[in-house]
């Protein structure tokens, strides 16, 4: 069943699931990507004596990052949690509106 807005029947609603699961994929990225930026790149003429070694210790320290950047993430979660959805389960992202979830309510739309 597809969850519409209670006030504009959008069917553009995110539910906080669905942004917490967005925003650690982000912030898993970011943190990987901080901490690729961060490894130690190739000796100073160029060349790597091992490319295997090499890209091992660039995920290696690409998962150190991510694993780092967690407590950000998580922090991150709890604000957009208390700040963009004030304790509802569902932000429309038309019209801004937020409600719970309601079983009894069935949309017009739905049968």
């Amino acid at each position: 069943m597809t969850i519409r807005c209670l006030i504009c029947n959008s069917s553009v609603v995110l539910s906080q699931e669905e942004t917490q699961a967005i925003a650690l994929l982000i912030g898993l990225l970011d943190g990987f990507l901080k901490g690729i930026q961060g490894a130690p790149s190739a000796t100073p003429g160029g060349a790597v004596a091992s490319p295997l070694g090499h890209t091992v210790s660039m995920m290696v320290e690409g998962i150190s990052g991510a694993t780092s950047n967690w407590a950000d993430t998580q922090a991150f979660i709890r604000e957009h949690r208390k700040f963009h959805f004030m304790g509802y389960d569902h932000l429309c992202l038309r019209c801004g509106a937020l409600f719970d979830d309601s079983p009894d309510v069935e949309s017009p739309l739905d049968g």
